[in-house]
């Protein structure tokens, strides 16, 4: 299954976006934490989460430049997701830390 149309469908539920699915750009990273910016993963959240994590990201930039990303974390080596971080404009905006 293409994982883009679950970004379409979260942006959707929390954002009120109506976007399609070819609009979307996704690429995949594995992070150690000490990659990553505390100003996107806050440090009580890091402090949770596998170390590496995979991180899918997704992309959508509208008509008039509001770019929006979404990280999906993912424990790398069952694939569960652990946690999610949504980014505007370069700030992070919105946050979900998933239990087991």
């Amino acid at each position: 299954m293409d994982r883009r149309i679950g970004f379409v469908s979260r942006i959707k539920q929390l954002f009120g976006k109506v976007i399609a699915v070819d609009k979307v750009g996704m690429e995949s990273y594995l992070f150690e934490h000490s990659e990553i910016d505390p100003s996107i993963v806050p440090s009580e959240h890091l402090s949770l989460l596998p170390d590496p994590i995979q991180f899918d990201t997704f992309v959508y930039v509208e008509e008039e430049g509001k770019e929006w990303i979404a990280g999906m974390g993912y424990d790398p080596i069952t694939y569960r997701l652990v946690y999610e971080v949504w980014i505007c404009d370069g700030s992070a905006i919105a946050y979900e830390l998933y239990d087991e």
